[in-house]
Order: C-alpha cells, then structure tokens, then sequence
C-alpha cells in the first residue's frame, strides 16, 4: 500500500512534465558526463597533436587499442545499469548496492589480465603496427602510449560500473561531478607532462598517456566515495553487500557479455580501419581520419548521453511491468536523437573544411578529411537509429542479438569490404573504405530499430518470478504499440504525457 502512495505523491508533484522533458532532464546531466568525457579525449588529441603530424596520427589507434584490450570488462561492468533500474522499478532497490560492487570484481580480474600485455607491448604492438605500415616514429609514439595507458584498464571498468549504478538509479549528475573531476584532472597532467611544465619531465605522448590513467583513478575515487555516502546505503545498501556474488556476477556477465563482445567487435574494427587500413593511403589519411573521428565524438557521444538515460527509463519500466510505456520513452528519446544528429550532419556538409582546419592546416590533411566528413553526415541518421534502439534493447535486457548482428554487419561489411575496396580499388582513395562504414552503418541501424519493434525483449526476465512485484495496471486508452502518440495523453498511474511510477526512486 505505501508503494502505491509514493506512486501518487510524487506523480502529483511531476503531473506537468511531458516525456521529452522528463527525457532530457534525466539526459542532460548524462549528456555533460559523454561531453566530459569526449572532452578528455579531446583535449589530448588537440594537446598531443602541438608535437605534430605523426603524434596526430599515432594517438587515436594507440587509445583505440587500450580501449579495445578493456571492451569485455567494460561491457559486463556495464550490465550493471540495467539490473540496477529495473531492480529500482521492481521496488526492490536493495539489490542494487550489491550489483554496483561486482564491478570491483570485474576490474580486479581484467586489470591482472593487463599486466603481460603491458610488459609485452614493444613485441605485439610493434608487429600490429609494421603489419599497418605505420613509419618508425609514428610505432614509436604508439608503443609507449599503450604500454603506460593499460594501467587505466582497471579503473575504467570500475568507473563504468558506478556510473550504471547512478545512472540506474536515475541520479547522472553524481557520475557527471565525477567526469569533471578526471576532465580536470586529464587537463592538468597533460599540461604538465607533455611539455614539461613547472619543472616536470618533458614526456611527449608517454605523459598524455600517465595523465590519462590519474585522470580514470581519480574518477575511480569520486564515484566509489559518492555510493558509500549514508544517503546511498540507506536505500541501496551500498556498504553492507560488498561480497563477490556468483548469482549476481553470472547475471552481469550473461547481460553484459554480449554487449562487450559487441564493443570488442565495434571498437576492434575501428582500431584496424585506423592501424591497417588507412594507413595504405599515407600518414595524411591517417591523420585526416582521426580528426574526421574526433569531429564524430560531437555528434554521437551527446546521443549516446541521451540513449544511457533511455536504458534507465527502459529498464524501469520493464521492472514495473510497463512495456508500452518502454516503446513510448523509446520513440520519444529517437525524436530527440535523429533531430540532434541530423543537424550535427547538416554542419559536417556545409562546413567540412574549416572544421578540420581546426585541428590541422596541411592542405592534404584538410582534403582527405572534408571527404571524412560527407561520408560521415551521410550515415548520421542511421547512427541515431543504432544508437537509440541498442540503448533500449539493453535497458530490456536483450543484448545478445544485437552483438551477434553487429559482429556480423561490421566484418563483413565494414572491414572485409573496406580492406578489399582499399586494396582492389585503389583508385577510389579513402572514398572506397569509407562507403563501407557509412554502409554498415545505415543496416546496423535498420535491424536495430526492427529488432526494438519485433518486440522479443517483452519475453525477457532478468529476475527470479517467485515473488514478481506487483503489476502496475496500464489505463484502457493507453496508446498500443506502433501507433501514433499524436494528440494522445496516455495517464499512468494518474499522470499525464506517460510519465512512469517513481516508487521506489529517490529524486
């Protein structure tokens, strides 16, 4: 009976928000965190690239391929978000401390697994890179980046699971103090390692690479202090479920493997597109390539923002036994998120070459990347599809599909088509490899959306039914799945424009 009442409190307090604007004051703060963080690769790309050229086209594979060593940690500590929201919409928001510390697990596993490979870089990365083609000094640099920045595997995959947990329990903004925090962090190390400021060693790359690991442990830190506040306990017994948990573990790594695989796919490829196959086309490529990449980061990682919030809004629902609204936040979020990135491809078209003047003037270097950046406004509508739709399959729990499709789409299309067109057809120049991202891109985000409207998620169930939460019971005009909300104002649980039960929620 209290659970029902927290239902009408808080709903009468909420009654005139919409789902778009509930959308966005849960996103935004989401979307500072993605800004933050693509902020901090950023700023050592732009710092990295005052060293010249060849440090330009070494620091984005070299980060690729450190993230790509951490994509099946990552991916599993990621799980923890939807468990964290749907056990919060279920009202059983006790479980979610113990969720949240499984991610320690996680990273004391992957973290040991760093240490061969990063005793070993000079030998297997040095082979990667004479196999790419990359010139000596170009090898060099990469080298002794990935060899420091392995050490940021651990306290990335703890930050990424403290982060679901805020994020699951819809309070971003602590995640987003956190992402400051290690922006600040970032900016300060850089500052003074790579040029050897206030006395410091002269480090070049290596220092951007030392500065990224403080910059992971320091957000490391933020977010483990904030979920050990009393306020957090209290609900979510934060500090009373430390232990390892097998049951919860398996749940992450059956949730969450799917979803590092599909990174490990999407990231991999991305690494060998920028070591293997672009370099074919010179070090300007290279470079023009990773700036085009970097340019990217302005649309998609503010729709990833928005598509984290929706894996919350999802998973909440589906705990309260709500699927119809799932499809509406769903619909709602993808509104939002095409417009953005439509926009943001308007903006790659009209003003390509004054964009990568930005970060380079070579003449070569702004030609190549103006060609980057038609291909890239051409597939940014398909990529808010993806975007949206992976995001509310993963807050229903369903992850496995999705990987497989992405593994599938992108070697065959993405890799084998553009290593064949680079190497068979090199008279089309970067345009070959290009057309072939732009095309997987626009079918990985067809079958994503398909996938989200076939409805096989609504079978899903990541908790034990013994004792299901109570059944919120959706109004008779509520809108059915696949029509227009137009005009419609769906009233759950006695509020208007959709918006879902916060029983069990603190905001």
């Amino acid at each position: 009976m209290s659970r029902n009442v927290n239902h009408i409190n808080v709903n009468a307090a909420t009654r005139t928000r919409g789902p778009t604007l509930e959308l966005l004051i849960l996103a935004l703060p989401i979307i500072a965190m993605m800004v933050s963080r693509m902020l901090m690769g950023f700023i050592d790309f732009v710092m990295v690239s005052r060293l010249g050229t060849e440090a330009q086209a070494a620091i984005s594979p070299a980060s690729l391929f450190v993230f790509v060593l951490a994509c099946l940690g990552l991916g599993i500590a990621n799980a923890v978000q939807t468990f964290v929201s749907q056990a919060d919409g279920r009202g059983e928001p006790k479980k979610g401390g113990a969720f949240a510390w499984q991610s320690f697990y996680i990273a004391a596993f992957f973290g040991l697994l760093t240490i061969p490979f990063a005793a070993t870089t000079e030998i297997w990365y040095g082979w990667i890179a004479t196999l790419g083609g990359h010139s000596e000094t170009v090898t060099r640099m990469e080298i002794g980046y990935v060899r420091i920045a392995l050490w940021s595997v651990a306290p990335s995959i703890v930050c990424i699971g403290l982060n679901g947990f805020f994020n699951g329990i819809q309070k971003p903004w602590v995640a987003f103090i956190a992402v400051a925090v290690s922006l600040v962090t970032n900016l300060a190390g850089n500052w003074l390692l790579i040029f050897g400021n206030l006395g410091f060693p002269q480090l070049g790359i290596i220092g951007a690479a030392y500065a990224t690991v403080a910059a992971w442990c320091a957000r490391a830190l933020v977010l483990a202090g904030a979920m050990l506040l009393p306020r957090y306990d209290r609900k979510y017994n934060t500090r009373h479920s430390t232990a390892f948990d097998w049951k919860k573990m398996a749940g992450l790594i059956r949730v969450g493997g799917p979803t590092s695989l599909g990174w490990l796919v999407d990231i991999g490829s991305w690494t060998i597109f920028l070591v293997l196959i672009m370099p074919t086309f010179g070090t300007a490529a290279m470079a023009a390539s990773n700036v085009g990449l970097q340019l990217m980061h302005l649309s998609f990682m503010p729709a990833i923002g928005i598509g984290i919030a929706l894996c919350s809004q999802v998973g909440f629902a589906v705990g309260e036994k709500k699927p119809d609204l799932a499809v509406l936040r769903a619909r709602v979020a993808f509104r939002v998120t095409v417009v953005y990135m439509g926009l943001i491809g308007v903006l790659f078209l009209l003003a390509r070459a004054p964009l990568i003047r930005l970060f380079n003037y070579d003449p070569a270097v702004v030609e190549v990347g103006s060609l980057v950046l038609i291909w890239a406004a051409v597939f940014q509508v398909f990529d808010a599809m993806a975007i949206t739709h992976i995001n509310a399959l993963r807050g229903a729990g369903d992850t496995r599909w999705p990987a497989i499709m992405m593994g599938v789409l992108c070697w065959t299309i993405f890799i084998c088509g553009g290593y064949l067109l680079a190497w068979k057809v090199p008279a089309w120049g970067i345009n070959g490899p290009w057309s072939m991202c732009t095309l997987y891109i626009v079918l990985f985000g067809s079958v994503s959306m398909w996938r989200w409207f076939g409805g096989r998620w609504r079978s899903i169930r990541l908790f034990d039914e013994k004792h299901p939460a109570p059944i919120a019971v959706e109004p008779p005009d509520e809108a059915p799945v696949g029509t227009s909300t137009a005009g419609v104002e769906p009233e759950l649980n006695g509020q208007p424009d959709g918006e879902p039960s916060l029983a069990g929620t603190e905001r």
